[in-house]
């Protein structure tokens, strides 16, 4: 009885404080509109969210939502994070905390601002690329977030402490910039 009234609290509090659907959004890849997050029923009238089908879309809608600035930007870092979370391969996730302080910074400077839609995705681009292995070296994806940051209009100060995290979770995932690829030296037999 106690975990269904719990259960029941919760899925009421996510519905109260998430916020609505997104609006319909172009989908660059096919001329069409998509929705990005949908409403399901609970059972007893609630409706909760459902999570995006594919962790792009998910960031997509995020970053819809930060644009808005209609939702706790606790709520809006720790989702972020999740979806980072969801981009990564099973072996180059990078720790919990580093991934998080990045998002409390990259949320707390983004919420409510208004990038046109080629920052939008010049950021969307650098969050998907920072959880994968790449050929990108970590300073030239950096120096990629810095300008959005800088063109959305966030000062250099605040800037820099966001790209510092960025890098920081980059080097979780690849590893530092530094590091010199080892070739596995053949196994010689003596004779």
């Amino acid at each position: 009885m106690r975990i269904g009234m719990v259960s029941a609290l919760s899925v009421l509090l996510l519905s109260i404080y998430s916020p609505g659907p997104a609006a319909a959004q172009f989908n660059p890849a096919g001329r069409q509109s998509v929705r990005q997050d949908e409403f399901k029923s609970a059972g007893g009238g609630l409706r909760v969210k459902q999570v995006s089908a594919t962790p792009e879309q998910a960031l997509d809608s995020t970053l819809v939502t930060l644009k808005e600035g209609r939702t706790w930007q606790s709520h809006l870092s720790q989702g972020l994070a999740h979806v980072m979370m969801r981009l990564a391969e099973d072996g180059d996730r990078p720790p919990w905390p580093v991934l998080v302080s990045f998002t409390d910074k990259l949320t707390r400077e983004l919420i409510g601002k208004q990038p046109n839609s080629a920052q939008t995705t010049a950021m969307r681009d650098c969050i998907v690329e920072v959880m994968r292995r790449t050929g990108t070296s970590n300073a030239g994806l950096a120096s990629r977030l810095q300008q959005v940051l800088f063109g959305i209009g966030i000062d250099s100060s605040k800037t820099q402490l966001v790209v510092r995290d960025f890098i920081a979770v980059r080097e979780a995932v690849q590893g530092p910039d530094d590091s010199p690829v080892i070739e596995p030296t053949p196994l010689v037999h003596p004779r």
